[in-house]
């Protein structure tokens, strides 16, 4: 009963006097209710049930039944949250929130996380940030720790973390990594790169050898078309004849021209092409059957065409 309702029976004049103090009373007692718990928009609004307490995430109970809340969808048996827009660097942990994994941040987790920007700065000296960490750097003199963070003033070949060996300088008090030989010193003074002597050095192998870079040296092999062979108790390369040993490519109608480093290919005589591929030539066409045919030709025209007279035609009219 609302208190609109009991205005209207206190304004009715068939009720008794007594009725009247009842209602009166009633009346009081809901306005100070109302006073002391006022509605909130929420209250129009039917309330989503309790999750139950000890059961898996975004399980709610409805009266003797149970399934997922709003928000969670069922999944293989097991409620899973549900997001409306994914998380790019995190996991989805509840509805429409995200869980960022480490340096990033955002409702989706995709912006970076200055941690050099942070009031607890995470190195020690000097901070550089990257796309979803950081990077600590040490001031000169000084070497970054095994922690990764911390810088200590004390530098030794164990903390440069040299990738080959150190050289200590007593008197200066300096501390450098060394390369072996064919190595250089990389752009971080930790670690070492090749050393490209065939690059550096054209001349580095004798003729018919071609060099070829590994790492921290070089070899010198012979070229193509040459094989390695021995002249006079030493190592050379000399001409390797394709055509004797038949690794060419030219027909079999053609003759195989071996040159120095390579070979050429030549078709025979009765053969046209360009000696990888050749084909047969065509005769040459017999002048009898032109010349019979141009005897035909003046019988019927009653001309004859001009012919180069030759001995033995006694075919031809008026020959002797």
């Amino acid at each position: 009963m609302t208190p609109a309702d009991l205005t209207c029976r206190l304004s009715s004049k068939k009720m008794s006097g007594f009725r009247r103090r009842v209602l009166a009373a009633m009346l009081q007692l809901v306005t100070i209710s109302l006073a002391r718990h006022p509605l909130s928009e929420a209250d129009d609004h039917v309330a989503a049930p309790p999750p139950l307490g000890g059961a898996q995430p975004g399980l709610c109970g409805y009266g003797h039944t149970a399934s997922c809340c709003p928000g969670w969808r069922n999944v293989s048996g097991l409620c899973q949250p549900l997001c409306r827009q994914s998380c790019v660097k995190g996991q989805c942990v509840g509805p429409d929130r995200c869980l960022c994994h480490a340096g990033y941040q955002g409702p989706r987790c995709d912006q970076d996380a200055n941690e050099c920007g942070l009031s607890a700065r995470p190195c020690s000296q000097r901070c550089m940030n990257t796309h979803g960490s950081y990077r600590c750097f040490c001031e000169p003199g000084h070497a970054l720790g095994v922690d990764g963070h911390d810088c200590t003033g004390h530098v030794t070949c164990a903390s440069l973390r040299c990738q080959f060996g150190c050289h200590m300088d007593g008197r200066r008090g300096m501390v450098h990594c060394l390369c072996p030989p064919g190595l250089h010193l990389a752009p971080d003074n930790r670690t070492c790169e090749d050393v490209d002597e065939c690059r550096r050095h054209a001349s580095v192998c004798p003729p018919r050898w071609t060099c070829r870079n590994t790492f921290g040296s070089f070899v010198c092999v012979c070229r193509d078309g040459s094989v390695m062979g021995t002249l006079q108790g030493s190592v050379q390369c000399r001409d390797k004849d394709e055509c004797v040993t038949g690794a060419h490519g030219c027909s079999r109608h053609a003759r195989c021209i071996n040159t120095d480093g390579s070979y050429t290919c030549q078709c025979l005589k009765a053969y046209a092409g360009n000696g990888r591929t050749c084909w047969a030539r065509r005769a040459a066409q017999s002048p009898k059957p032109a010349k019979y045919f141009n005897y035909k030709l003046s019988k019927r025209t009653g001309t004859r065409r001009p012919s180069r007279p030759e001995v033995g035609n006694s075919f031809l009219p008026g020959a002797a």
